[in-house]
């Protein structure tokens, strides 16, 4: 685990250096959904799933939420790329490196078990942490029922597996509740 050690670090210096606590709790998070998931998990996956995001430490966030394939597709692929760079200056094994690239590179829509284990431990890392404050912040910002619903639905919509859905269940409804909250 020397390597998933040190990755996390990475994560954790890169996002305090520009001040965004949200994102470590959710790296962490979304390694405690792994192995949750999946008790077994390897040190590759893992390393994926704490470093899935690291490119917002160093681009911020400039998707911002889209569910835009293309956003998000760069937003894999600038995170792939980065913890390679990492894996690489840590002269890590290749076929090391080229899974964790792999599964990075596929967190948001998930693939392969692997892949949908680190989409599934993404999102349920989001419902538990982020739903209900994202949708205070849409009401804030003056979004309809109608729009914060579909936000909601497309985010819970990307969870895969039954047992990642079931867990999920009560941040979801809670947050369609507090939608429908005057």
């Amino acid at each position: 685990m020397k390597l998933y050690n040190k990755a996390e670090q990475l994560v954790i210096n890169a996002l305090e250096k520009v001040d965004n606590k949200n994102d470590i709790t959710h790296a962490k998070r979304t390694v405690h959904w792994v192995k949750q998931l999946r008790p077994d998990a390897d040190e590759a996956l893992l390393v994926a799933a704490v470093s899935h995001d690291i490119e917002r430490a160093i681009y911020g966030d400039w998707k911002k939420g889209s569910a835009d394939p293309e956003a998000l597709r760069k937003h894999q692929n600038l995170s792939a790329t980065e913890i390679e760079k990492f894996l690489k200056g840590e002269v890590a094994d290749n076929n090391f490196i080229e899974r964790v690239k792999y599964l990075v590179a596929h967190h948001e829509e998930g693939g392969d078990d692997d892949q949908n284990i680190l989409c599934d431990a993404d999102c349920l890392s989001f419902f538990e942490d982020k739903s209900l404050r994202r949708v205070k912040k849409w009401k804030e910002q003056g979004k309809t029922k109608e729009e914060m619903r579909k936000n909601m639905d497309y985010y819970f919509s990307r969870i895969i597996t039954p047992k990642a859905k079931n867990i999920a269940k009560k941040w979801y409804d809670e947050a369609l509740q507090e939608i429908e909250r005057e």
